[in-house]
C-alpha cells in the first residue's frame, strides 16, 4: 500500500491525507492567497495550504518510498 501524504486544508487548518498513486495533476490556482490544487482523475479537486513545490516534493518522496 502506498504511503499517505499529509497536507493542510486551507479552510480550517485540519489535516488531509492523499494517496500519491491516485494524483493526476498538481497546480496553483491564482487568488489571494494562491492555493495549491491536487487533482484526482478529472472530477475531484482538493485545495491544500502548502506551496506547489512542497506538495510535489512530498508526493515524489512518497512514490519513491513506496517503490522501495
Amino acid at each position: 500500500m502506498p504511503k499517505l501524504c499529509k497536507f493542510t486544508s486551507p479552510g480550517d487548518g485540519k489535516p488531509v491525507y492523499v494517496n500519491p498513486a491516485q494524483v493526476s495533476v498538481v497546480y496553483t490556482h491564482k487568488g489571494e492567497p494562491a492555493d495549491t490544487i491536487i487533482a484526482f482523475r478529472k472530477d475531484f479537486l482538493l485545495g491544500v495550504r502548502e506551496s506547489l513545490e512542497e506538495v510535489v516534493a512530498t508526493l515524489e518522496a512518497a512514490k519513491v518510498d513506496a517503490a522501495e
